[in-house]
């Protein structure tokens, strides 16, 4: 298990998190729906970060395989760009889906 990624959810996450209760917030949405959506991309968030770090192997796998390149040996630098990468990936995802379910979705908030 790689640790690099779950150094850098201490800085992701509670940016993610403060994002969607800033915005929450700025609507006029209520405390108990701000803190439902914010635990919600924070969870999510550092959920991408954990499973980047621990299957940091099984992920250079499956990148190298989806672009039909052979499985090569991989630098130190880019297995940690591409893990960390991941991370961001799925917290940008999460915000992304608070945006989009908390306005037009089922899940939007009266």
């Amino acid at each position: 298990m790689n640790p690099l990624p779950l150094l850098a959810a201490l800085f992701v996450v509670p940016v993610a998190v403060a994002l969607v209760a800033a915005d929450a917030a700025k609507r006029g949405l209520s405390r108990q729906t701000r803190c439902r959506w914010s635990a919600g991309v924070g969870v999510v968030s550092l959920g991408g970060f954990v499973a980047s770090a621990a299957l940091d192997g099984a992920l250079v796998t499956a990148y190298n395989a989806l672009l039909g390149r052979p499985i090569v040996v991989v630098t130190p630098l880019q297995l940690l760009t591409g893990l960390v990468l991941v991370g961001l990936a799925v917290s940008a995802l999460a915000v992304l889906i608070y945006g989009v379910a908390s306005r037009y979705g089922p899940l939007a908030a009266t």
